[in-house]
């Protein structure tokens, strides 16, 4: 592309940072809705995101997005922060605009557009969720879920006191809208049969973990929707088990595209065809595997 003195740049910051697939997404997104812009990659450890940020504030900067480990420690550094984001605590995306650098978390929108077609007619307000773990993204996703306004989202982690906080935090905010539990087999069990949508937010399926599941296949059922928020491999473990008893699946490439998707719209105004989104993520993730 070419870029001149009007170009305007975004980019994604982290530690380590090799392995996003944002520039990918947003750079082909530039291209294809004719914006001058540019994305890069930019790697920054903990002690120097400050003077990084500062850097930005002279640039011509749009905005930027946020991954491990600084979606938290951004927020000391930004001016406004989105009311979603500062409830959950963590912010992924950052528009800077009139030298307001604004923070917002775009994690939980992705997941709910790329469940909502999936739902089929089930009113949000009567849908139950589990969701297995309690890391980063799975904070995002049960707090948006909250605000979404569904019945009630159940956390399942090993380290029971972890999930008990999330819940009390996102209960503060929904009053009854969370609930944990812990990961035995009589207590899974249940909360799969009240749920119609369960999701794995562990990291259990990927490399070393490939033939490991986070939820023994002998709780799921045909009715569900499974999903698992990683997206390489494309279909782990439990997403294998669910399609062997005929349950509808969905792995996490769809939350990534979505979730890049507003931040798009949150820098340009546009809220790019996600045909062509998804199609450059795949070819990213494509690439990398060669």
């Amino acid at each position: 592309m070419k870029i001149s003195a009007t170009t305007k740049i975004y980019a994604v910051i982290g530690d380590p940072i090799a392995q996003s697939l944002s520039p990918q997404l947003h750079n082909g997104l530039f291209q294809e809705t004719a914006v001058d812009a540019l994305y890069l990659p930019i790697a920054v450890k903990s002690e120097d995101l400050e003077k990084l940020i500062d850097g930005f504030r002279l640039m011509n900067f749009g905005g930027f997005n946020i991954t491990k480990p600084h979606k938290l420690e951004i927020m000391k550094v930004l001016d406004q922060l989105d009311p979603l984001a500062e409830k959950i605590g963590a912010v992924n995306t950052v528009v800077y605009r009139d030298e307001k650098m604004v923070g917002y978390n775009t994690d939980g929108f992705g997941f709910i557009k790329s469940i909502e077609s999936k739902i089929g007619e089930i009113p949000k307000d009567a849908l139950t969720i589990l969701i297995l773990g309690c890391g980063g993204a799975v904070k995002s996703v049960a707090m948006a879920l909250a605000d979404w306004g569904i019945k009630k989202v159940i956390i399942a982690n090993r380290t029971v006191a972890k999930a008990e906080e999330l819940v009390s935090q996102i209960n503060k905010s929904w009053p009854g809208k969370a609930q944990a539990i812990e990961m035995a087999p009589e207590a899974l069990k249940k909360a799969v049969d009240e749920a119609m949508v369960v999701v794995n937010g562990t990291s259990l399926g990927m490399a070393d973990t490939a033939l490991q599941s986070p939820l023994p296949k002998e709780l799921l059922k045909k009715e569900l929707l499974v999903y698992d928020m990683i997206y390489s491999p494309a279909v782990t473990q439990l997403l294998k088990d669910a399609q062997a008893i005929g349950a509808q699946t969905e792995n996490g490439l769809e939350m990534l595209l979505y979730q890049g998707l507003l931040a798009f719209e949150l820098w340009t105004g546009i809220f790019p065809d996600p045909v062509v989104g998804k199609k450059l993520l795949e070819e990213g993730i494509n690439a990398d595997e060669k």
